[in-house]
């Protein structure tokens, strides 16, 4: 596998991996390689990684030979991102150029159809856009939200908090040590359409299973929690299962590390990965950590 050594990070950085539900940015994918087209409304988007604020990542379905861009604001007239003008992707990279209405760079596009893993880095201005491992069945969506009177940002939509996809498992999405009060929430699929308040944009409590989600339901449903502190929360939009569970520790553990220890790698979930692959992921040996693409 080729590994790309992005930049050094602390020894902290690993040891709250499972407790970033803090703010994330958003980068909006839109155009005709997508499933929804132009539409603001209906565009998922790409979730700034907890280890680097300016790097975006996420997996979704393209469409061959046909356009794309990445817009900062779902509405158009706004900074976008898009190829350097007369770049082209080269071995899944490519130089990216900010402009506005299409202008100040080129669009982008794929030469096979399939889900890519892509990852957009907003600092240097480049961007990864690779075919994903998981190619099963289309990833429509690159991330989810969490919004209601239990969550940290209550039912400010545009400040949901993000479940975060798994590259690896890209119908998977998590995220860990959330600080929840007393209250209720539901799950939006994308951010813009949400605000709407339709509920074709939302996934509600099962009205037969807590433990399952169902998309566009009657009643806004909703799940309850009724005690204050952290927790974990995992959503898995192929078999429509959640998972909502007090987190198990409440502080960072220390960890007394060998620097001669071989190599560990944790997805951006702060989950030890055994095998990666194709992916943005923290490596760890001994006392040192790194945040590394795998490919």
């Amino acid at each position: 596998m080729e590994m790309k050594n992005f930049k050094h990070i602390a020894t902290a950085a690993i040891l709250t991996a499972t407790a970033f539900c803090a703010s994330a940015g958003n980068l909006w994918v839109i155009g005709e390689a997508t499933s929804y087209g132009w539409s603001t409304d209906d565009a998922t988007s790409l979730v700034s990684t907890p280890a680097d604020e300016a790097v975006y990542t996420g997996t979704l379905y393209l469409k061959a030979g046909l356009d794309f861009k990445f817009m900062t604001v779902p509405d158009f007239g706004n900074e976008e991102l898009g190829a350097a003008p007369g770049a082209t992707l080269v071995d899944g990279k490519v130089a990216l150029a900010k402009g506005k209405d299409d202008t100040g760079y080129d669009k982008l596009r794929v030469a096979e159809n399939g889900n890519y893993l892509i990852t957009v880095d907003t600092q240097n201005m480049t961007a990864e856009i690779v075919k994903s491992v998981y190619q099963e069945s289309e990833i429509k969506l690159s991330s989810l939200y969490m919004v209601g009177s239990a969550t940290p940002n209550g039912w400010d939509v545009m400040k949901g908090t993000p479940l975060y996809q798994n590259p690896q498992k890209p119908y998977e999405f998590a995220t860990s040590d959330v600080e929840f009060t007393v209250g209720s929430f539901k799950i939006a699929t994308v951010l813009k359409g949400a605000c709407s308040w339709n509920g074709a944009y939302w996934y509600f409590r099962d009205a037969a299973d807590a433990n399952r989600i169902a998309l566009n339901q009657d009643g806004d449903l909703q799940w309850e929690i009724a005690e204050d502190g952290k927790y974990d929360v995992k959503v898995n939009i192929s078999d429509n299962s959640i998972s909502i569970a007090k987190s198990k520790q409440d502080g960072v553990e220390s960890i007394v590390a060998d620097d001669n220890a071989g190599a560990e790698y944790f997805n951006l979930l702060g989950v030890k990965v055994e095998n990666p692959s194709n992916g943005i992921y923290i490596c760890r040996r001994g006392s040192k950590t790194s945040k590394v693409m795998i490919r």
